[in-house]
């Protein structure tokens, strides 16, 4: 069961890409579909990604979210079908001339509950990082580490 309301988070996506810019959008789901989150929180959006068209609607792509465990085959969801998000026409069309000119890409960073439990994916728009960049991250990430550790372990007698 979910705390507080984060149903899942993309580690996969801080890894692989650098995030320019970030925003909430709704997504339009099935009542199954939002039975089997609240019941399990099981939703894979590791693979996922967003893809744009010029009339303003954006689809979300390959995300999981596993079948409603007490439902018959007739009620059930598709696990992995497109679903449409739920932003505005401006901020679409904005994203899609960003993802057509620069070569960015859109990605699902997190799922959570909003305040009125209605579910919401920070989508962002993102640029790929390379093995260089990626090494970098590591490394300062390392050095942040020991530096916290050091002033943990530091003490005055």
């Amino acid at each position: 069961k979910i705390q507080d309301g984060t149903i899942t988070v993309n580690k996969l996506a801080y890894r692989n890409y650098e995030v320019v810019e970030k925003l909430e959008a709704g997504v339009s789901l099935t009542g199954t579909e939002i039975k089997s989150i609240r019941q399990k929180g099981s939703m894979n959006i590791r693979d996922g990604y967003v893809k744009t068209d010029k009339l303003g609607r954006c689809t979300l792509h390959n995300v999981h979210i596993a079948k409603y465990a007490q439902c018959g085959e007739y009620f059930q969801h598709e696990e992995m079908r497109i679903r449409t998000l739920l932003i505005h026409k401006s901020e679409a069309r904005k994203l899609s001339q960003k993802t057509d000119m620069t070569g960015m890409t859109i990605v699902p960073l997190k799922a959570y509950f909003s305040g009125n439990n209605k579910v919401k994916f920070e989508i962002a728009l993102v640029k790929g990082k390379n093995t260089r960049d990626k090494r970098a991250t590591i490394r300062q990430r390392e050095g942040d580490k020991e530096t916290r550790r050091i002033i943990k372990n530091f003490r005055i007698n």
